[in-house]
């Protein structure tokens, strides 16, 4: 009876059908997958339901540990383990299988690492510090600093003071409300954070909502390209830009400049009109289509 009410609560919400599916890009697949195992590490820290439900969920999670097919009554985490480390046909039902592909291919996930991991959640023994699992997975799926520091709190969450504990608990909250809106583990969060009073006012939500798309870093080909536009000696500097940019860090100023003749293009033709604006979104349309 325990393992049938199990299956039930434990199911996929979020990435159960198609639409859905279509909606996440490889690199939102990655982020959510972060943050459900940073939820999972949360829960487990507070014994009773809060500790059960974290038990359960990753037993229901790795219960199927070689992802190599979609789940519709998985749970969401399996599922999203399903995209980003199983066989390479499933980013197909992703939003941009072509980019999804070409990220795929060049991570080396450490899934042994991570069902050890749910297996400890699941078996309710001690887990122990999992730092090192941790940073291999922000390191693979190039997570943000802010999500990186809501997992050093949580790495000493037992230790730490009352008003830390309400600040990275709020931060993790803002980030699954905008990421994991659909998910089946955001209720449980919802729900400790309620009973214990975790969610503080004192914290702001800079949470962005919209899917982050796959981005790969710029190849020599694509560079080479660049010179008809910001010339040969600015080759260098528009690959650091290009590269910094992609992956959301701030840019130095000699990059900036390197890649200033791209930006000064690209404003001449807006300063022309909507005509030509119209006629840009055009030829870009095309170049992507010649791409498939």
């Amino acid at each position: 009876m325990e393992l049938k009410f199990l299956d039930e609560i434990y199911e996929a919400r979020m990435t159960r059908n198609s639409t859905d599916q279509k909606k996440l890009s490889y690199t939102d697949c990655g982020e959510r997958l972060y943050l459900s195992l940073l939820i999972l590490e949360l829960l487990r820290q507070y014994p009773g339901s809060s500790k059960g439900i974290a038990n359960g969920y990753a037993k229901k999670t790795v219960d199927n540990q070689n992802y190599k097919h979609f789940r519709m009554h998985g749970t969401d985490l399996y599922n999203l383990i399903y995209f980003v480390a199983g066989p390479e046909e499933a980013v197909n039902k992703l939003k941009d299988p072509a980019a999804a592909l070409a990220l795929r291919k060049r991570i080396s996930f450490p899934l042994l690492a991570l069902n050890g991991y749910l297996h400890k959640i699941a078996s309710g023994g001690t887990v122990g510090t999992n730092s090192e699992l941790f940073m291999r997975i922000e390191n693979m799926l190039r997570i943000n600093s802010e999500y990186k520091s809501i997992r050093r709190y949580l790495v000493n969450y037992g230790t730490a003071s009352i008003r830390d504990k309400k600040s990275v608990t709020t931060k993790l909250l803002f980030a699954a409300r905008a990421k994991l809106r659909n998910s089946d583990l955001i209720s449980y969060l919802e729900e400790l954070s309620t009973n214990r009073d975790l969610e503080t006012s004192m914290v702001k939500d800079h949470e962005p909502t919209i899917s982050i798309p796959d981005q790969t870093p710029t190849s020599n080909k694509d560079l080479m390209f660049y010179r008809y536009i910001v010339g040969p000696r600015n080759l260098v500097g528009t690959k650091k830009f290009l590269d910094m940019a992609k992956a959301g860090k701030s840019v130095p100023s000699p990059f900036i400049a390197s890649y200033f003749p791209a930006i000064k293009l690209l404003d001449d033709i807006v300063k022309a009109g909507p005509g030509y604006i119209t006629m840009l979104k055009a030829l870009q349309k095309r170049a992507l289509q010649s791409k498939k």
